[in-house]
């Protein structure tokens, strides 16, 4: 199976539309430029640093769990003490203006309704999280991310922002293709799978046909809520961060979160319909695999 890559400058919605639709993703090369991009490297190893358990945002408490060290702000270590970084956006600056970068609010505008018959182009922001694999780290079990995050209308959309080159060596994602047009979302289970992380396995499909997404740095890879994907132990000698977004239509009733309509979000395009029911601030959060 070919990989559609889009050039950041060389593309049109319909194309982007089109390839979202019937391959569940589209892979943006080099949209997030150098300087972007050593910016959020820079602010992860902040974050994993504890700078802002030192310097909490106001407002917010201090239940991120992050205890500080003094490892100077170059040290590698840095980029992978922690696997999993929840909702960095509520208080990191950086991660907020990542979530509404031009470059991939162009991308957004065209492919998060690009299922949903009557969207009227606008969209929200429920969750942030770097995702980072040390050297040896455990790769990630098949799942579909509608099924944590209840959208059901087909509008989530996932946004992985490679902050290296992602690769097969290092653990790039997979993903089983054509596997979100059926819209069955499938069950997942408590595991013992030794080279991957403890977050719960999806089963009840052929996996045999999955291929991987290998990404250069800067690049960005957009995809359905229903696409099952994965990845692999990194076996280099390389940390692989990664930043994460997703987004949904603004009219989807979002179930999640212990609220009957999840009000953590960031409004990003359009008019909010929900928006006299106000909003709370996510609680961040880290997990270590």
């Amino acid at each position: 199976m070919t990989i559609a890559k889009f050039d950041p400058v060389q593309r049109s919605g319909d194309e982007l539309r089109r390839s979202y639709v019937e391959s569940g993703y589209v892979l943006v090369t080099g949209l997030v430029d150098d300087a972007a991009r050593a910016e959020i490297t820079r602010e992860l190893r902040r974050i994993n640093r504890g700078d802002y358990s030192r310097s909490p945002t106001e407002g917010v408490a201090r239940r991120h769990e992050i205890e500080p060290v003094d490892w100077p702000e170059d040290d590698e270590r840095l980029l992978g003490r922690h696997m999993y970084l929840g909702q960095p956006h509520v208080y990191s600056a950086v991660v907020r203006d990542a979530m509404t970068h031009s470059g991939i609010c162009e991308v957004l505008d065209h492919v998060v309704g690009a299922s949903v018959p009557f969207w009227d182009g606008a969209y929200k922001c429920m969750q942030s999280m770097f995702v980072v694999k040390p050297p040896g780290g455990s790769g990630s079990p098949w799942h579909q991310d509608e099924h944590p995050i209840p959208t059901r209308d087909r509008s989530l959309t996932g946004v992985w922002i490679a902050l290296t080159d992602a690769t097969v060596a290092n653990g790039c994602l997979w993903i089983l293709p054509d596997s979100h047009k059926s819209g069955v979302i499938y069950e997942r289970y408590a595991h013992d799978l030794p080279d991957v992380d403890s977050n719960p396995v999806a089963r009840g499909f052929d996996e045999t046909g999955a291929i991987p997404i290998e990404m250069t740095a800067g690049s960005v890879l957009f995809f359905s809520g229903y696409l099952l994907h994965s990845s692999r132990k990194n076996h280099s000698d390389r940390y692989r961060p990664a930043l994460t977004f997703h987004y949904c239509s603004a009219s989807t009733w979002l179930t999640w979160g212990g609220e009957r309509n999840y009000r953590g979000v960031v409004p990003v395009r359009g008019a909010d319909p929900y928006a006299d029911l106000g909003y709370t601030t996510p609680q961040p959060w880290v997990k270590e695999r």
